[in-house]
């Protein structure tokens, strides 16, 4: 498959999304939302994991890269753990050494499947307060955002 088609199998951001969801569910991120508002961004995809007590923020992007990695950096505010989506073919021809220099995680989406090139690092930045509204709007029932 090349790269072309491999972006071409997915049409939106949207259509990474299962493959990813998936992912995160075998990684205990249960709790899941979409869309969620973080200052002028959405974050594509929010998870919380209650066996690890983590949160994960997903950027998903066809193309782009470098935006949905200035999107990823700011999300390190609210989430222990930030990943940048993308197809496989575009994910596998980027440097991954500026990821790693953040502590953003690269995932690399095929039909069906997600696979973590890069593994994500918890953020020595995530805010506590960003943290448990997130938590709330997921629906953790014993969060207090006061």
């Amino acid at each position: 498959m090349t790269a072309r088609t491999d972006t071409a199998s997915f049409r939106r951001e949207a259509d990474l999304a299962a493959p990813v969801g998936r992912f995160l569910r075998n990684r205990a991120f249960h709790l899941q939302s979409s869309e969620l508002p973080f200052y002028e961004y959405r974050m594509d995809m929010y998870g919380y994991s209650e066996r690890d007590d983590l949160t994960v923020a997903v950027e998903l992007k066809l193309t782009r890269w470098s935006r949905a990695l200035e999107q990823a950096l700011l999300y390190q505010l609210c989430s222990d753990l930030v990943y940048v989506a993308m197809p496989r073919g575009q994910a596998q021809r980027l440097n991954s050494t500026v990821f790693k220099l953040h502590g953003v995680g690269l995932l690399a989406v095929e039909e069906g499947r997600c696979r973590e090139l890069v593994p994500a690092v918890p953020s020595p930045l995530v805010k506590n307060h960003y943290r448990l509204a997130y938590l709330a709007m997921l629906g953790k029932g014993d969060v207090d955002v006061a």
